[in-house]
Protein backbone atom coordinates (compact mmCIF):
# COMPACT_ATOMS: atom_id res chain seq x y z
CA UNK A 1 0.00 0.00 0.00
CA UNK A 2 2.56 2.72 0.94
CA UNK A 3 4.73 1.66 -2.53
CA UNK A 4 1.37 2.37 -4.29
CA UNK A 5 1.33 5.85 -2.78
CA UNK A 6 4.53 6.59 -3.39
CA UNK A 7 4.38 5.67 -7.27
CA UNK A 8 1.35 8.08 -7.11
CA UNK A 9 2.28 11.14 -5.68
CA UNK A 10 5.49 10.68 -7.49
CA UNK A 11 3.01 10.38 -10.81
CA UNK A 12 1.29 13.67 -9.77
CA UNK A 13 4.75 15.32 -9.14
CA UNK A 14 5.51 14.68 -12.28
CA UNK A 15 2.41 15.91 -14.17
CA UNK A 16 2.65 19.02 -12.67
CA UNK A 17 5.87 19.60 -13.67
CA UNK A 18 5.27 18.55 -17.26
CA UNK A 19 2.28 21.14 -17.36
CA UNK A 20 3.84 23.61 -15.73
CA UNK A 21 7.04 23.65 -18.19
CA UNK A 22 4.86 23.36 -21.22
CA UNK A 23 3.18 26.78 -20.01
CA UNK A 24 5.39 28.85 -17.92
CA UNK A 25 8.25 30.87 -19.92
CA UNK A 26 11.12 32.56 -18.11
CA UNK A 27 13.22 35.00 -20.02
CA UNK A 28 16.38 34.47 -19.72
CA UNK A 29 15.92 30.45 -18.74
CA UNK A 30 16.06 27.88 -21.47
CA UNK A 31 12.99 25.46 -21.50
CA UNK A 32 15.66 22.53 -20.96
CA UNK A 33 16.92 24.28 -17.83
CA UNK A 34 13.38 25.67 -16.57
CA UNK A 35 11.99 22.41 -16.58
CA UNK A 36 15.11 21.25 -14.27
CA UNK A 37 14.16 24.33 -11.99
CA UNK A 38 10.40 23.15 -11.49
CA UNK A 39 11.67 19.75 -10.44
CA UNK A 40 13.57 21.22 -8.36
CA UNK A 41 11.29 23.19 -6.88
CA UNK A 42 8.92 20.45 -6.33
CA UNK A 43 11.47 18.31 -4.28
CA UNK A 44 12.54 21.29 -2.20
CA UNK A 45 8.89 22.31 -1.37
CA UNK A 46 8.48 18.37 -0.31
CA UNK A 47 11.85 18.67 1.71
CA UNK A 48 10.62 21.85 3.15
CA UNK A 49 7.66 21.11 4.69
CA UNK A 50 9.64 17.83 6.18
CA UNK A 51 11.79 20.13 7.51
CA UNK A 52 9.86 22.33 9.45
CA UNK A 53 6.65 20.61 10.16
CA UNK A 54 7.96 17.08 11.09
CA UNK A 55 7.33 16.39 14.75
CA UNK A 56 10.52 14.10 14.75
CA UNK A 57 13.96 15.52 15.00
CA UNK A 58 15.94 12.85 12.57
CA UNK A 59 13.19 13.27 9.91
CA UNK A 60 13.97 17.53 10.15
CA UNK A 61 17.61 16.97 10.38
CA UNK A 62 17.64 14.74 6.99
CA UNK A 63 15.40 16.89 5.03
CA UNK A 64 17.41 19.67 5.82
CA UNK A 65 20.38 18.42 4.72
CA UNK A 66 19.08 17.45 1.69
CA UNK A 67 16.80 20.81 1.10
CA UNK A 68 20.86 22.13 1.52
CA UNK A 69 22.47 19.71 -1.25
CA UNK A 70 19.37 20.50 -3.93
CA UNK A 71 19.19 23.91 -3.13
CA UNK A 72 22.70 24.25 -4.39
CA UNK A 73 22.13 21.64 -7.49
CA UNK A 74 18.95 24.53 -8.42
CA UNK A 75 20.84 27.41 -7.94
CA UNK A 76 24.28 25.87 -10.53
CA UNK A 77 21.87 26.12 -13.09
CA UNK A 78 22.64 28.70 -15.00
CA UNK A 79 20.33 31.90 -14.72
CA UNK A 80 18.56 30.33 -11.77
CA UNK A 81 18.62 34.02 -10.16
CA UNK A 82 15.50 34.55 -12.62
CA UNK A 83 13.75 31.64 -10.86
CA UNK A 84 11.05 32.93 -8.27
CA UNK A 85 11.29 29.37 -6.08
CA UNK A 86 7.77 31.01 -4.99
CA UNK A 87 6.17 27.69 -4.36
CA UNK A 88 7.76 27.13 -1.60
CA UNK A 89 6.40 28.71 1.96
CA UNK A 90 8.92 27.44 4.22
CA UNK A 91 12.14 29.72 2.73
CA UNK A 92 11.88 33.45 2.35
CA UNK A 93 13.59 35.25 -0.37
CA UNK A 94 13.89 38.96 -0.14
CA UNK A 95 15.77 40.89 -2.60
CA UNK A 96 16.43 45.06 -2.72
CA UNK A 97 14.91 47.69 -5.50
CA UNK A 98 18.14 47.75 -7.15
CA UNK A 99 17.74 43.83 -7.71
CA UNK A 100 21.63 43.49 -6.91
CA UNK A 101 20.95 40.30 -5.14
CA UNK A 102 18.77 38.01 -3.22
CA UNK A 103 18.62 36.64 0.15
CA UNK A 104 17.47 32.94 0.47
CA UNK A 105 16.84 31.54 4.16
CA UNK A 106 15.22 29.13 6.06
CA UNK A 107 14.96 27.99 9.96
CA UNK A 108 15.65 24.44 11.36
CA UNK A 109 14.19 23.59 14.80
CA UNK A 110 16.17 21.93 17.21
CA UNK A 111 15.99 19.53 20.05
CA UNK A 112 16.32 22.56 22.62
CA UNK A 113 13.41 24.40 21.01
CA UNK A 114 16.06 27.10 19.48
CA UNK A 115 16.66 27.42 16.40
CA UNK A 116 19.48 27.18 13.58
CA UNK A 117 19.62 29.26 10.36
CA UNK A 118 20.64 28.16 6.65
CA UNK A 119 21.09 30.52 3.85
CA UNK A 120 22.75 32.41 0.76
CA UNK A 121 23.19 35.31 -0.72
CA UNK A 122 23.05 35.10 -4.78
CA UNK A 123 24.07 38.01 -6.91
CA UNK A 124 22.51 38.83 -10.11
CA UNK A 125 24.82 36.78 -12.43
CA UNK A 126 23.88 34.66 -15.27
CA UNK A 127 26.60 32.18 -13.67
CA UNK A 128 26.28 31.55 -9.88
CA UNK A 129 27.89 33.94 -7.48
CA UNK A 130 26.23 33.54 -4.50
CA UNK A 131 28.21 33.13 -0.56
CA UNK A 132 26.67 30.94 1.94
CA UNK A 133 25.44 32.21 5.16
CA UNK A 134 27.07 30.20 8.13
CA UNK A 135 24.97 30.73 11.30
CA UNK A 136 27.03 31.17 14.14
CA UNK A 137 24.56 33.46 16.41
CA UNK A 138 25.08 31.09 19.37
CA UNK A 139 28.62 32.08 19.70
CA UNK A 140 28.40 35.41 19.08
CA UNK A 141 29.53 37.86 22.32
CA UNK A 142 27.92 41.53 22.19
CA UNK A 143 25.88 40.63 19.23
CA UNK A 144 24.96 44.63 18.94
CA UNK A 145 28.66 45.71 18.63
CA UNK A 146 30.00 43.11 15.90
CA UNK A 147 31.07 43.19 12.50
CA UNK A 148 30.23 39.79 11.14
CA UNK A 149 30.74 38.01 8.03
CA UNK A 150 29.37 35.37 5.95
CA UNK A 151 30.69 32.92 7.46
CA UNK A 152 30.16 34.56 11.15
CA UNK A 153 26.41 35.28 10.35
CA UNK A 154 23.91 35.84 12.62
CA UNK A 155 21.03 33.56 11.72
CA UNK A 156 17.38 34.83 10.73
CA UNK A 157 14.79 34.74 8.06
CA UNK A 158 15.11 37.92 6.46
CA UNK A 159 11.54 39.52 5.84
CA UNK A 160 12.72 43.13 4.12
CA UNK A 161 15.71 44.57 2.74
CA UNK A 162 15.89 48.78 2.28
CA UNK A 163 18.44 49.73 -0.09
CA UNK A 164 20.27 53.14 1.23
CA UNK A 165 22.90 55.73 0.08
CA UNK A 166 25.16 57.60 2.05
CA UNK A 167 27.63 60.01 -0.33
CA UNK A 168 28.98 57.46 -2.14
CA UNK A 169 28.17 54.36 -0.55
CA UNK A 170 25.71 51.65 -0.38
CA UNK A 171 24.36 49.37 2.16
CA UNK A 172 21.50 47.92 2.70
CA UNK A 173 19.41 47.90 6.09
CA UNK A 174 17.95 44.13 6.52
CA UNK A 175 15.43 43.45 8.52
CA UNK A 176 14.67 39.45 10.31
CA UNK A 177 12.75 37.47 12.67
CA UNK A 178 14.71 34.52 15.00
CA UNK A 179 12.67 32.25 16.46
CA UNK A 180 14.77 31.96 19.65
CA UNK A 181 13.49 29.48 21.71
CA UNK A 182 10.13 27.90 23.17
CA UNK A 183 9.58 31.34 25.24
CA UNK A 184 10.54 34.21 23.43
CA UNK A 185 11.73 35.46 19.86
CA UNK A 186 13.58 38.35 18.41
CA UNK A 187 13.60 40.71 15.72
CA UNK A 188 16.59 42.55 14.17
CA UNK A 189 17.44 45.56 11.84
CA UNK A 190 21.19 44.74 10.65
CA UNK A 191 23.43 46.34 7.51
CA UNK A 192 24.82 44.86 5.13
CA UNK A 193 27.37 46.06 2.87
CA UNK A 194 30.47 44.67 0.16
CA UNK A 195 33.86 44.96 0.73
CA UNK A 196 36.17 45.61 -2.40
CA UNK A 197 36.47 41.93 -2.81
CA UNK A 198 32.86 41.87 -3.21
CA UNK A 199 31.84 40.01 -0.39
CA UNK A 200 28.99 40.53 2.32
CA UNK A 201 29.80 42.16 5.23
CA UNK A 202 27.10 42.37 8.47
CA UNK A 203 26.85 45.22 10.73
CA UNK A 204 27.82 49.03 10.52
CA UNK A 205 28.41 51.33 13.51
CA UNK A 206 25.67 53.40 12.55
CA UNK A 207 22.84 52.72 15.68
CA UNK A 208 22.92 55.60 18.04
CA UNK A 209 20.52 54.37 21.06
CA UNK A 210 19.58 56.67 23.85
CA UNK A 211 22.02 58.48 26.06
CA UNK A 212 24.59 56.10 24.61
CA UNK A 213 27.36 57.84 22.37
CA UNK A 214 29.25 54.41 21.30
CA UNK A 215 27.17 53.25 18.17
CA UNK A 216 25.44 49.89 17.20
CA UNK A 217 26.12 47.78 14.91
CA UNK A 218 22.68 46.34 14.51
CA UNK A 219 19.20 46.82 16.43
CA UNK A 220 17.96 43.30 18.35
CA UNK A 221 14.66 43.08 20.01
CA UNK A 222 13.56 40.34 22.26
CA UNK A 223 9.82 39.94 23.56
CA UNK A 224 7.16 37.42 24.31
CA UNK A 225 6.92 34.12 22.18
CA UNK A 226 3.46 34.95 21.30
CA UNK A 227 3.43 38.84 20.93
CA UNK A 228 3.97 40.60 17.83
CA UNK A 229 6.25 44.02 17.73
CA UNK A 230 6.67 46.04 15.00
CA UNK A 231 10.00 46.29 13.62
CA UNK A 232 10.34 47.81 10.20
CA UNK A 233 11.24 51.05 7.65
CA UNK A 234 8.61 53.40 7.16
CA UNK A 235 9.04 54.57 3.74
CA UNK A 236 6.46 57.71 4.47
CA UNK A 237 8.19 58.88 7.47
CA UNK A 238 11.70 57.55 5.96
CA UNK A 239 12.22 55.66 9.47
CA UNK A 240 13.13 52.60 11.25
CA UNK A 241 10.19 52.05 13.33
CA UNK A 242 9.95 49.97 16.35
CA UNK A 243 7.46 48.88 18.66
CA UNK A 244 8.31 49.96 22.13
CA UNK A 245 8.27 47.08 24.43
CA UNK A 246 7.47 46.41 27.77
CA UNK A 247 7.34 43.45 30.36
CA UNK A 248 3.88 41.99 31.37
CA UNK A 249 4.80 42.83 34.77
CA UNK A 250 7.00 45.56 36.08
CA UNK A 251 8.79 43.14 38.60
CA UNK A 252 10.09 41.44 35.28
CA UNK A 253 12.23 44.29 34.23
CA UNK A 254 15.32 42.38 32.04
CA UNK A 255 13.24 39.20 31.46
CA UNK A 256 12.79 39.76 27.75
CA UNK A 257 11.18 36.93 27.18
CA UNK A 258 8.20 38.97 29.36
CA UNK A 259 8.27 41.38 27.41
CA UNK A 260 5.30 42.97 24.86
CA UNK A 261 4.50 45.99 22.91
CA UNK A 262 2.95 48.94 25.10
CA UNK A 263 0.98 50.31 21.87
CA UNK A 264 3.64 53.54 21.41
CA UNK A 265 6.53 53.30 18.83
CA UNK A 266 10.02 54.57 18.72
CA UNK A 267 12.19 55.16 15.60
CA UNK A 268 15.66 55.69 14.25
CA UNK A 269 16.00 58.67 11.78
CA UNK A 270 19.36 59.47 9.68
CA UNK A 271 21.26 61.86 9.83
CA UNK A 272 25.03 62.88 8.85
CA UNK A 273 25.54 58.83 8.56
CA UNK A 274 23.84 57.72 11.61
CA UNK A 275 20.85 56.17 12.67
CA UNK A 276 19.33 58.14 15.75
CA UNK A 277 16.98 57.58 18.29
CA UNK A 278 13.83 59.05 18.36
CA UNK A 279 11.90 57.95 21.64
CA UNK A 280 8.13 59.26 20.40
CA UNK A 281 7.38 58.49 16.74
CA UNK A 282 3.36 59.00 16.96
CA UNK A 283 1.10 60.65 18.44
CA UNK A 284 -1.40 57.90 19.32
CA UNK A 285 -3.87 60.60 20.60
CA UNK A 286 -4.01 62.15 17.05
CA UNK A 287 -4.24 58.27 15.72
CA UNK A 288 -1.28 58.34 13.45
CA UNK A 289 0.18 55.53 14.17
CA UNK A 290 0.78 52.97 11.58
CA UNK A 291 -0.92 49.45 11.17
CA UNK A 292 2.06 47.89 11.56
CA UNK A 293 0.85 44.13 11.54
CA UNK A 294 2.66 40.68 10.43
CA UNK A 295 1.32 41.19 7.12
CA UNK A 296 3.19 44.95 6.42
CA UNK A 297 5.04 45.05 3.09
CA UNK A 298 7.55 43.04 2.90
CA UNK A 299 7.05 40.78 5.53
CA UNK A 300 5.09 37.56 5.08
CA UNK A 301 4.38 35.47 8.70
CA UNK A 302 3.71 32.53 6.73
CA UNK A 303 7.73 32.01 7.52
CA UNK A 304 7.39 32.18 11.07
CA UNK A 305 6.74 28.48 11.60
CA UNK A 306 7.61 27.39 15.56
CA UNK A 307 7.61 23.62 16.20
Amino acid sequence: MQTIRTIAIGFLLFLTTGLRAQTAEIKGITPENLMKLQQYEDTLRFLGDSMVQSLSWEIRETACIQFLKKMKYALLIENSYLYPFDSIKTISIVKPDDNAFRIITWQLAMKDHTHRYYGTIQMNNPELKMFPLIDMSPFIRNEQDTLLSANSWYGCLYFNVVKQKYKRNTYYLLFGWDGNDMFSNKKMVDVLTFDKMGAPMFGYPMFLLKDNPDPKTRIIIEYKEDASPAMNYDEKEKMIIISYLRPENPMSEGIYFTYIPDGTYVGFYFKKGMWRFKEKVFDLEMDQAPDFTPKQKGEDPNIYIKE
